[in-house]
């Protein structure tokens, strides 16, 4: 009985399960469905109607994910629902009792399968990763490592859609067969693979931290420098202001990237490097110069890659320690001739703003109260000295009031061309340019020229493809005869430039002295006026060839080879007129000095590349071997005593320069290296990098010639994981990391001795003497490097943002010690001490507005970067060092330091070091300081010396605006510096430490209006003397803030308008931009002391017939 009552249950629950579907759907299907949905995916749709109707909606999700819809639904049946949703996509639906199903149209107009293959026009290389799309479906492939393609089932009233990143786009009818070239996309470069130099980089499989900007994101900062406009793009790549030569254009940039990797101590660079932290500058595939990206014309430009991090930079191997500027050319393209020209002009004007200068009457004021003329009312004991003020005041009365800052000054007009033709076929490609730069300085006389000449062929015959590309530069520099700008800011006001008559003063001041010699304040209009020159020539011939041999579609072997020569003229005549000889004999009035260097370099390279897709896993490989050389020899020679009026002719010199005779030097570097790379990622989601390379150097001692380097990366493209399909608001989030190894060969080479050869008259003839002392095991300074970062793109591409933190290791270092005496030798380099830096840099870019079909977008940028660097293991290694910057042997060392810097463990390279001050005593006027131990003296003492402050900021960045409206863009960049402190010169030497041998010239207001003069006074500074020094103290350092204008611009495209097609144009764009439009500065000191900053306007044109 028990038995038959189960099966009972069993049938009657059976029952149930088979006809619950008919009750449900009658249920379902008298329901009435209120619905909304904006722009909504219909797997999310449906989802909710299967809620809301109490159907079941079974779809392939791959089939409709690609479909949005937008509607809105009330009291409405599920088939008026389903009408709505599905819409004009080729969807339909069939209603089965519970079950509704989703399925395609017409399934019988298919293609059963379509095959192709996608190559690139530029180089007939196949497209790896080419996204193919049937559209209206979710259809959809990727190309393989051969670029080919295989679609199922495609409709054949559906258009075949073939993308890729910096590629054009075209939307195609679907064959059985196809086979399709894309055209780069210029406007897309920052999408293309990574631009790594000696490989390329699949962008969405890399792992490593980089940037990269084209040549419309160039010039929209500036069109004249190609480095000052890189700097406002990226927060990594620092120029730092030379607060010497300002803006002199003949004076190369000092560049880091990531706060650099060595330390600058005194005494370990080479010759021929001036910044052992430079970047390694690339240019189309061979290691170049910083001279040469500096003038190279921006019209050339295709793309600027910075690499950063270890996965980047590791296959630089030994070269790559302090990052690595990829420059990258426009090559030709297939099809008709085109015709490129741009020109731009500038016109800037120096920023005398930053200089504080007294007046005439103000000067002749402090020169009473500091006592120069000591007693006025003594006539009979002081007659000359009151003469001497009485002519001065004289002057004053009757209106001189020379401002001498604008004498050496011109307004600067600059101007620059370019022409480019191009043209060919898939089987000959060419490619001819010239250009003319003529870069004029805000000092009279300074000036930059520039010729070059391009030529680039590319032949490809079957599975072959060789290029050669040959550029030539003629570089001629001149900074005339003004000499240095600060002879002219220092002179007084009170005396005129010029006599009535038209004359020149030689001596424009002549303070005499009882018991003491005279000082005279030369007249600098004088010498600027006399036929001297500093002249400079670079004659530079590069020939890049290259070579392409497909062996199968998925292996490519390369060969290149690099050919550069480079010729460096100098010469500096100083007349002899000049008023630095006044007291000179006359073999020895005037001065010739002349260096001309000659260099040659080689290098050639070899290598495979192999690339295979399996399904869904990628994976690349490259090999590369590489030897290279470099050999320049240095002639010079000084000659003096030359006569007056026959200008630089060295053969009228007297003679050589006392105790010189010519000089001549040679140098030979020699470089090997091998490089492995490996990538690896499935799905273009997990990713994977690795690279190894051993290098070897005669920069290096002899038993330490080979060094290996290496990296290894990671990445997680989070939104390629299934789980992200449905996030419709973000269109990428990578996280990525790497660790690995560089070196730096950017410091001292003595790997072998150096003698230098004394040629006397004495009995024993030519000798010898050893100048240099080798280290053999001199070991390689390696750098580790540690990155990883997040790149994050939001809401239809609109919110992008790059975040990356570093830290870098370098050890060991390579320092130079100072010797005993008895050596012979004042320094020898060995390996010395470690360096870390930690850093973190953002980037950040908002579209406020993005229309891009009319062409109206409103974008906010921002960049920044922050890093602390410290160093340690010294020791007392540098204690030496130490003292030489601490004290000065010609006083009291207690009572004198000649520089803020000290090396001490644990501390920064930029750090400051001072006593501590408590300022100026109201009651006395004296400085007040504060002892080691926080005890205030008045008596200053060099050993109370403490870190105050870093020169180097908190952070620093760019803000940026642009803003388009159809043919018309405009963007401005404002550059902030937070947090720096700075030594401030002018105060020190020209409110304070005003002595009797300077007085004679002119000073900073402060020194008149800011002084301590009676007790009780407030102030900052103390009171007026000529006989009181004031030593270095934390008085002087002041915090450097600033916010500046950096560039502005204006620019309208043409190129739509059908009025430029009359006129056989195909391109026309005009701009105008501003520079260095504003400086907003905490700090009130001189900035160019030597040679003033500027200000800037340019206009630009380009034409493409």
């Amino acid at each position: 009985m028990e038995r038959q009552a189960w099966k009972l249950i069993v049938l009657l629950l059976l029952f149930c399960y088979v006809h619950s579907p008919y009750v449900k759907a009658q249920v379902g299907n008298g329901k009435q469905i209120t619905m909304e949905f904006k722009n909504e995916g219909l797997p999310s749709i449906f989802k909710r109607l299967q809620k809301l109707s109490g159907y079941k909606v079974l779809f392939i999700y791959d089939e409709v994910r690609s479909y949005h819809s937008t509607g809105k639904v009330e009291k409405a049946s599920i088939e008026e629902v389903l009408k709505v949703i599905i819409g004009k996509h080729p969807l339909k639906y069939v209603i089965e009792g519970q079950f509704i199903n989703i399925t395609h149209k017409n399934p019988q107009n298919v293609i059963s399968e379509v095959k192709g293959k996608i190559i690139a026009e530029e180089d007939g290389l196949p497209v790896i990763g080419a996204t193919i799309q049937v559209e209206g479906t979710s259809i959809r492939t990727i190309t393989d490592a051969n670029g080919n393609f295989r679609l199922v089932n495609v409709p054949q009233s559906n258009r075949i859609k073939i993308s890729y990143v910096g590629m054009q786009s075209q939307s195609l009818s679907p064959k059985p067969q196809m086979s399709v070239v894309l055209k780069t996309d210029t406007k897309a470069l920052d999408e293309v693979v990574v631009e790594a130099g000696i490989i390329q980089r699949n962008k969405m499989g890399f792992t490593g931290s980089y940037r990269t900007v084209n040549q419309e994101e160039l010039k929209a900062v500036g069109n004249i420098n190609v480095l000052q406009s890189l700097k406002t793009l990226d927060p990594s790549f620092v120029v730092a202001d030379d607060m010497s030569m300002g803006s002199d254009p003949n004076t190369m940039s000092r560049i880091t990237m990531r706060g650099g990797t060595t330390m600058t101590i005194s005494g370990i660079y080479d010759d021929t490097t001036t910044n052992p932290n430079e970047p390694l500058f690339i240019l189309d595939g061979f290691e170049s110069s910083l001279q040469e990206i500096n003038d190279l014309d921006i019209n050339r430009i295709e793309s600027i890659t910075l690499l950063k991090d270890a996965a980047s930079t590791a296959i630089y191997g030994s070269k790559g320690a302090n990052g690595v500027v990829v420059v990258e050319t426009i090559k030709p393209k297939a099809g008709e001739v085109m015709i490129n020209y741009s020109g731009d002009a500038q016109v800037a004007w120096a920023d005398l703003g930053v200089y504080n200068m007294m007046n005439a009457a103000e000067k002749l004021e402090f020169e009473v109260l500091a006592g120069r003329y000591g007693d006025l009312n003594d006539w009979s004991g002081n007659r000359e000295s009151i003469a001497q003020y009485q002519r001065a005041l004289e002057n004053v009365r009757r209106g001189v009031d020379t401002y001498w800052l604008k004498v050496p000054i011109q307004t600067a007009v600059t101007q620059s061309h370019s022409l480019n033709v191009s043209g060919g076929d898939k089987g000959f490609l060419y490619q001819i340019g010239a250009m003319f730069k003529d870069i004029q300085g805000v000092m009279k006389g300074s000036v930059r020229q520039t010729f070059g000449g391009n030529m680039r062929m590319t032949y490809r015959k079957n599975k072959f493809n060789i290029s050669n590309n040959l550029n030539v530069n003629i570089t001629n520099g001149n900074n005339g005869a003004w000499g240095s700008f600060s002879e002219f800011v220092n002179a007084n006001p009170y005396y005129p430039v010029t006599n009535e008559d038209g004359t020149i003063l030689r001596d424009l001041d002549v303070y005499k002295r009882a018991n003491y010699a005279d000082i005279t304040a030369t007249n600098p209009y004088y010498n600027a006026m006399l036929p001297s020159e500093n002249r400079s020539k670079i004659l530079s011939v590069t020939n890049n060839t290259n070579l392409n041999w497909y062996i199968i579609d998925n292996l490519r072997w390369t060969a290149s080879m690099s050919l550069n020569t480079t010729n460096t003229d100098n010469m500096n005549f100083t007349d002899p007129a000049h008023t630095k000889y006044a007291s000179s004999d006359y073999t020895k009035q005037g001065e010739y000095s002349s260096s001309k260097s000659r260099s040659w370099r080689y290098t050639m390279n070899t290598g495979i590349a192999y690339a295979l897709s399996l399904n869904d896993h990628n994976l690349t490989f490259n090999g590369r071997a590489e030897i290279r050389s470099t050999s320049s020899n240095t002639e010079s020679f000084v000659a003096t005593g030359f006569p007056k009026g026959v200008g630089a002719i060295p053969s009228f010199a007297y003679s050589f320069k006392e105790n010189s005779t010519p000089g001549y030097s040679e140098s030979i570097s020699r470089g090997v290296s091998f490089l492995g790379t490996f990538n690896y990622n499935y799905k273009y989601r997990y990713l994977f990098d690795a690279s190894l390379s051993s290098d070897g150097s005669t920069s290096f001692g002899r038993d330490k010639k080979f060094q290996t380097f290496w990296s290894v990366g990671a990445g997680w493209n989070v939104s390629k994981e299934s789980f992200a399909k449905d996030w419709d608001w973000m269109q990428e989030l990578k996280l990525r990391g790497s660790f690995g190894s560089n070196g730096n060969q950017n410091v001292s080479n003595l790997t072998s001795n150096v003698y230098s050869y004394y040629a006397g008259s004495d009995i024993f003839g030519t000798a010898s003497y050893l100048s240099g002392y080798a280290n053999p095991n001199l070991e390689w300074q390696v750098v580790k490097k540690t990155s990883v970062g997040i790149d994050l793109m939001f809401w239809d591409n609109r919110l992008l943002l790059t975040m990356d933190y570093y830290h870098t290791n370098t050890n060991p270092l390579v320092v130079s010690i100072q010797q005993k005496p008895s050596s012979g030798l004042s320094t020898l380099p060995i390996n010395l001490g470690h360096l870390n830096t930690n850093g973190f840099e953002f980037n950040v870019s908002w579209y406020a507005i993005r229309n891009l079909e009319k062409r109206i977008m409103l974008n906010f940028r921002l960049n920044g970067n922050t890093y602390k660097s410290v160093y340690g293991g010294f020791g007392e290694a540098l204690a030496n060092l130490n003292d030489a910057y601490k004290k000065d042997s010609s006083v009291d060392s207690k009572l004198n330091v000649n520089s803020m810097i000290q090396y001490q463990d644990g501390e920064s390279p930029t750090a400051l070091f001072a006593v501590r001050s408590l300022g100026i005593d109201p009651a006395t006027g004296k400085e007040v300081f504060l002892t080691k131990n926080g005890t205030p003296t008045f008596d200053y003492n060099a050993d109370d010396r403490v870190k105050i402050a870093d020169t180097n900021p908190k952070i620093r960045g760019v803000f940026g605006i642009s803003f388009t409206y159809k043919n018309l863009q405009a963007s401005v960049n404002l550059r902030y510096n937070l947090g720096s402190f700075a030594f401030n010169s002018a105060l020190f030497n020209k409110v304070e430490n005003i002595s009797a041998s300077n007085i004679a010239y002119n000073q900073d207001k402060r020194a008149l209006y800011s002084r301590w003069q009676n007790a009780g006074d407030v102030s900052q500074f103390k009171g007026i003397s000529l006989t009181t020094q004031t030593p270095i103290s934390s008085r002087f350092v002041q915090r450097d803030n600033y916010l500046r204008g950096e560039s502005a611009r204006i620019s309208w495209d043409f190129s739509r308008d059908e009025w430029i097609k009359r006129l056989f144009l195909k391109d026309l764009r005009f701009n105008v931009s501003f520079n260095d439009f504003f400086d907003l500065s905490e700090m009130k000191r001189e900035r160019g002391t030597d040679y003033p900053f500027q200000r800037a306007i340019s206009f630009g044109l380009s034409a493409r017939f």
